[in-house]
């Protein structure tokens, strides 16, 4: 399966909320980072950056999804 990136957070929650409602919508997710925020509750240069990825075909319905719960400071409301 080919995924697109959606959105870039560097909040667990926020991925978290993303993620919850991307799958009320019926669209499978995957959150992607390149170190454990367990591990490294921290950013340094992106590396604590979160990834929200979904199919390729769902791309345009999530960021039409998301655009629609974010708020003016661009942050996803639940």
């Amino acid at each position: 399966m080919i995924s697109a990136i959606v959105y870039r957070t560097w909040s667990d929650l926020e991925a978290q909320l993303i993620k919850g409602i991307l799958e009320l919508y019926g669209i499978p997710v995957s959150l992607s980072t390149d170190i454990s925020h367990t591990l490294y509750p921290f950013t340094v240069d992106g590396l604590g950056e979160t990834r929200i990825l979904v199919p390729r075909q769902a791309e345009g319905e999530a960021q039409d999804i998301i655009a629609g719960h974010q708020s003016r400071t661009g942050r996803v409301d639940g």
